[in-house]
């Protein structure tokens, strides 16, 4: 029984130890929506736009690093045992397209499966879980487009 107290202490300390390494780190591809990207390559979105959407990146890459929730372990222990087995490294960066209501909470979220439905439904639940904390612009274009990077972060 000690034994087995001592080893499930060690892999939780193990844990703990990765998930202060793990991060998600949040880029912003970009904002337009896929019809106005295409009519306006040339137009940068207005600084606004791009503020917020700094905003919620920020807000993504804090809820996706929360220790603290159940759904960050298990994405996180997916992603390391994925790293560990031979072959299988981290997913590459993700486009995910992200609709905000009014109120800021995302009520909407798109992006490619990550090819583990627990993983999958992980994201998304820590994505739309709580409102932003600030609502969108009234003249910003939906979706969002951003880009995760969910990795592991160099020292």
């Amino acid at each position: 029984m000690q034994e087995h107290l001592q080893s499930e202490q060690s892999r939780w300390s193990k844990t703990m130890h990765w998930l202060k390494r793990i991060g998600a780190g949040v880029g912003i591809a970009t904002m337009l929506a896929p019809s106005i990207a295409q009519s306006q390559q040339s137009q940068q979105p207005p600084q606004h736009w791009i503020s917020y959407a700094q905003l919620a990146s920020n807000q993504f890459a804090a809820w996706l690093s929360d220790p603290a929730d159940d759904a960050v372990v298990r994405l996180h222990a997916w992603m390391q045992e994925r790293l560990l087995k031979e072959g299988q490294p981290l997913p590459p960066p993700l486009v995910t397209r992200v609709w905000v209501a009014p109120s800021g909470k995302v009520e909407r979220l798109e992006f490619a499966s990550l090819g583990n439905a627990q993983a999958d439904n992980d994201l998304r639940a820590l994505l739309t879980a709580q409102p932003l904390s600030e609502p969108p612009p009234p003249d910003m274009r939906q979706p969002m487009v951003l880009q995760l990077t969910l990795d592991f972060p160099q020292k």
